[in-house]
């Protein structure tokens, strides 16, 4: 199980909530040992703006990162302020402050220093061309970062709040990711109290080739896929001491099952496993994990398959 002793936390000043901040905050009252680092970036505009000379571009950017240094300090403090928090806490927040030409890298460029185990951000609502075009910044944390993310919402935390793991079996990788996801998701129930359930949706896509095979009844297709990801989610969940009425499946796409089995258990906290696609892959095929994002009001709890490596080795002979 990862200690997350080192938190990353982007601030974002024209948000009204900072709820990166506020859940980093949170996991501090649980762990002593958590120190964290909260980052602004400012764009490097030196490239953009002609100077008279390399001693006033210096100057210049000296005088804007003071600036943002203290804004930076005041966001902090504001949100101590707010939530009562004591001078012990405030000793275990330090800011950063960084120049970058791209805010998507320079969060990627810290957050993969190896200076954190973890890095939160809050959530960004994201429109038709923003999943085409462009990258958003927390779409590219979700693809790239070698450490966990969490992408936090507005919501709050309450005695029936439920922690949910969505689950995949349809590759040996999936399977080792779900327990490396159900490891962190125990970790977080054992300080938080909040029971654990397990999500999957089955999928029921017909082959076209069936369609031609006389008195073939599509629905005995679709019960004996849906009995197939049960019979494997049941078996997941005995395994690993998970109650059976814990356990929800349903028929349909990831995209559209799992927000809603996520609302009906008030989710605080969703786990989930990322493919870090980039580039036309990307934009055309698409990840589960993006494609619900803005559609689930829990924090975000995202495992990238490509930076558990040594992680998924552990978990398989365990398993």
């Amino acid at each position: 199980m990862r200690q997350y002793n080192n938190i990353l936390v982007i601030i974002e000043p024209k948000k009204d909530r900072q709820l990166a901040l506020e859940r980093a905050i949170e996991i501090i009252h649980y762990n002593p040992r958590v120190t964290i680092t909260a980052l602004r970036l400012i764009y490097d505009f030196s490239n953009d703006v002609p100077f008279i000379g390399k001693k006033s571009e210096i100057t210049t950017h000296h005088d804007v990162e003071e600036v943002t240094k203290i804004e930076l300090d005041s966001i902090v403090k504001s949100v101590l302020e707010k939530h009562h928090e004591s001078a012990d806490v405030a000793s275990r927040i330090k800011t950063l402050v960084k120049w970058t030409r791209d805010v998507s890298e320079g969060m990627l460029v810290e957050a993969n220093s190896g200076n954190y185990d973890l890095i939160i951000k809050g959530a960004n609502h994201h429109g038709i061309l923003d999943s085409i075009i462009f990258t958003p910044h927390d779409w590219n944390l979700l693809r790239h970062a070698n450490i966990p993310v969490i992408i936090a919402k507005e919501h709050e935390w309450s005695e029936k709040s439920s922690i949910v793991i969505a689950v995949d079996f349809t590759s040996n990788e999936k399977q080792i990711l779900n327990v490396l996801l159900l490891r962190e998701a125990q970790a977080l129930s054992t300080i938080t109290k909040a029971p654990i359930h397990i999500v999957n949706s089955a999928p029921v896509v017909l082959p076209t080739v069936m369609l031609e095979v006389p008195n073939y009844a599509p629905e005995l297709y679709a019960e004996s896929v849906l009995a197939e990801h049960k019979k494997r989610i049941l078996d997941f969940a005995k395994k690993h001491n998970i109650p059976e009425e814990n356990c929800h499946i349903a028929e349909g796409m990831p995209d559209d099952v799992l927000p809603k089995l996520c609302k009906r258990l008030n989710a605080a906290t969703v786990y989930i496993g990322s493919h870090g696609r980039s580039g036309v892959k990307a934009a055309l095929i698409g990840n589960t994990c993006e494609e619900i994002v803005d559609y689930i009001n829990a924090d975000l709890y995202v495992l990238n398959t490509t930076t558990v490596n040594s992680d998924a080795a552990s978990a398989h002979t365990q398993e």
